[in-house]
């Protein structure tokens, strides 16, 4: 998988490099190629996918590739995740796979082809956390270890914390209030956030930070 691991590979046969097609309607709308670990699909505009219909949750499924094989992942969706008309929770994924999402159609595909080179921040996921110093969860610290996040123990305020391109996001779901950074209200649209920004959620004061 790695020529850094296996310097003799890299003669070999070209990489596998798998891609969705995302098709509605029969029309091809785009081609995702899979070059991270954890590609994130939904309603949300956060989602690394991004399907605009209300037939399609918020966060609906997530595919996860990892040493070669991808899997789909269904995140508890209204409609549900389908492959190849079958209800699933997860699945490892084939070449020529249909999965069905709402009224939206994606198709896997593997090609012979070199693999894209990821870029430097993706090579190496850093590891987050949200330390929560007021509430029903103080003093304890909860991992940002998903593509999606979502905040714990906000009842009257919901916010997530995503993932992409090594930077990490913080976007405000529900509630009458936005969450804040640094005494800032975010608004409607994903904020940036970085080690050591301070974020308030329904009065409840939470610190980002990434391990060194």
């Amino acid at each position: 998988m790695a020529d850094a691991e296996h310097p003799g590979m890299q003669h070999r046969e070209a990489a596998v490099a798998p891609r969705l097609l995302v098709c509605s309607g029969g029309t091809q709308l785009r081609a995702v190629p899979l070059t991270r670990e954890c590609l994130s699909i939904g309603r949300r505009p956060y989602n690394d996918v991004a399907l605009n219909d209300l037939t399609v949750s918020g966060e609906h499924a997530l595919v996860r590739t990892r040493g070669g094989e991808s899997v789909v992942h269904d995140l508890g969706s209204r409609n549900g995740t389908l492959v190849n008309g079958v209800v699933v929770r997860q699945r490892p994924l084939r070449d020529g796979d249909v999965i069905d999402i709402g009224i939206y159609r994606l198709r896997f595909v593997v090609d012979r082809a070199a693999a894209p080179e990821p870029a430097p921040d993706e090579r190496e996921a850093r590891a987050a956390f949200v330390d929560h110093l007021s509430g029903l969860h103080a003093g304890t610290a909860q991992p940002i270890d998903r593509a999606v996040t979502r905040l714990a123990g906000q009842a009257e305020q919901v916010a997530v914390i995503s993932q992409r391109g090594g930077r990490f996001y913080l976007t405000h779901l529900e509630g009458l209030a936005f969450p804040q950074v640094n005494g800032d209200p975010i608004g409607l649209n994903p904020r940036p956030i970085f080690d050591g920004d301070l974020i308030e959620l329904a009065g409840v004061m939470l610190r980002f930070r990434l391990q060194a």
